[in-house]
């Protein structure tokens, strides 16, 4: 597994360790944490702080039936089994998070790749919540994607090959944060394809003077 060099910023794994973070931001930085082990042992001291600091809070009486309650709502979740996240689609990756492969594969319809441009091609997934569209994308083998804006926040974790822009080479595991302005053009790697995952929080604005023509293709659909 190669050196990850770009992370969150720390506020987000402190909001990760509190269970504050949103679920699609949540998702990419457990994606990066599968291939992190800087950000994993900084979450681990995160959570013994946080376990500290409740440890010291004076406990609060609850009704008796609380804990019926919970394990109560616990059995009616439903089962689920990690040996089914093997071959049910042929995007699954045994090098990829577990939480992504359950992605793939945990949907009613299974996600498939669409074509976005000669270069590009793009997978939604479904993971139940409506802020941000998140989505598997591959970059072809030196493919070169349209110069562009960003409209809104964008949380990208590289999970094969790698690619680079103006600012740096981003590889397997590397987590990449673009705010709205932030203005990039993503190249892939000339030995071989590269997909990410992202969180994207607002259609991207193509800065070539045809853009517009793309609008309808460049919608965002968070589901």
């Amino acid at each position: 597994m190669s050196t990850v060099n770009h992370h969150p910023e720390s506020s987000m794994l402190v909001d990760f360790s509190a269970g504050n973070l949103a679920t699609a931001p949540s998702i990419c930085v457990s994606a990066h944490l599968h291939f992190c082990n800087q950000c994993r042992n900084e979450l681990l001291r995160l959570d013994q702080v946080g376990s500290n600091l409740m440890s010291e809070v004076e406990p609060t009486e609850v009704g008796e039936h609380l804990f019926d309650s919970v394990m109560s709502q616990i059995d009616q979740l439903p089962e689920s089994d990690t040996a089914e996240v093997s071959s049910t689609s042929d995007m699954a990756d045994s090098r990829y998070p577990l939480l992504v492969n359950k992605l793939i594969n945990g949907s009613e319809s299974v996600p498939k790749w669409r074509r976005l441009s000669r270069w590009l091609d793009v997978a939604q997934v479904t993971t139940g919540q409506n802020e941000y569209e998140v989505a598997l994308h591959k970059i072809c083998a030196g493919g070169k994607t349209p110069r562009h804006n960003h409209g809104g926040q964008e949380f990208t974790v590289v999970l094969k090959g790698s690619f680079s822009d103006e600012q740096a080479v981003y590889k397997e595991g590397d987590f990449l944060s673009c705010q709205p302005g932030d203005v990039h053009q993503p190249l892939g790697a000339q030995n071989g394809e590269c997909i990410c995952l992202s969180a994207l929080a607002a259609p991207i604005e193509l800065s070539s003077p045809f853009g517009f023509l793309m609008k309808p293709w460049l919608r965002i659909n968070p589901m």
